[in-house]
């Protein structure tokens, strides 16, 4: 059963293991299947195989082409999709934080750390950003707490308000204030919070960066594999109707020569 979850038919929300296998044989042999007989009963067991994947992949293409560039009242992203952006925290002395030592080590006050509120190119804004990054940090800390077989367990544990910015609601009022910035240099955008000490924990320093994630992937595959088995199967059908005329040619009687009266 393990091993099916390796097998790449199923994608961020679609089904994975034996539901994404069985659901590939019903639609292979049930939905394929019945056409390929209805082709082979008329046209002949290769030439109706050729018809069929050259249609099929005619469709595949058109399909894969819409999830990525969409059409008008659909938008791109439509259809099988790739892992989603995401935040990714990692601590200072991590593996991770090697890609980004230069910038780590001006924050929180050098020149590429931003406050909250600060709209980044791509229209990216901090302040919208920032609900979701704490969630994942104060999620992040906690698990690594519980396999220290640390006191702060719990993600409320290490719930916190960004220092300078008013409380949302009143259950923020006393919740520690961080110093809490957004870098983004030619590199993805980057999150750091510098949590107080608290009665269950010690200060501590925690940074993110935001994966872009691969939204198109799997659409990109639909697109590059439909485009490769069009081209090979139309081409395998061109020299199948070329031949079919050349045996047909040849199986054609000679016309009698007509000599004209001398």
């Amino acid at each position: 059963m393990s091993i099916l979850h390796l097998i790449p038919l199923g994608c961020d929300g679609c089904f994975v293991g034996w539901p994404a296998v069985l659901s590939l044989a019903i639609a292979v042999l049930v939905l394929i299947g019945s056409i390929y007989m209805l082709l082979a009963s008329n046209l002949g067991a290769r030439l109706g195989y050729l018809v069929l994947m050259v249609s099929l992949m005619a469709w595949i293409i058109l399909l894969a082409a819409m999830w990525l560039f969409g059409l008008p009242g659909t938008t791109p992203g439509t259809g099988p999709r790739g892992p989603e952006a995401q935040w990714v925290a990692f601590t200072p002395t991590s593996e991770q934080a090697k890609v980004f030592t230069d910038t780590l080590n001006q924050f929180p006050n050098g020149p590429t750390w931003k406050p909250i509120g600060t709209l980044f190119s791509g229209n990216i804004d901090s302040k919208g950003e920032f609900s979701t990054v704490r969630s994942i940090v104060q999620g992040s800390l906690a698990a690594l707490a519980a396999k220290q077989h640390l006191q702060a367990t719990d993600p409320t544990d290490w719930a916190f308000r960004a220092a300078g910015v008013p409380p949302s609601t009143p259950d923020e009022q006393p919740l520690p204030q961080a110093k809490v910035a957004f870098s983004k240099t030619g590199t993805p955008l980057l999150f750091g919070v510098d949590i107080p000490a608290t009665a269950k924990h010690p200060e501590v320093i925690v940074f993110a960066y935001k994966n872009k994630g691969k939204v198109y992937l799997y659409a990109l595959y639909f697109l590059i594999v439909g485009l490769l088995a069009f081209g090979v199967h139309l081409w395998l059908l061109a020299r199948y109707e070329k031949k079919q005329k050349e045996r047909e040619s040849a199986l054609q009687p000679a016309q009698p020569v007509v000599r004209e009266p001398v």
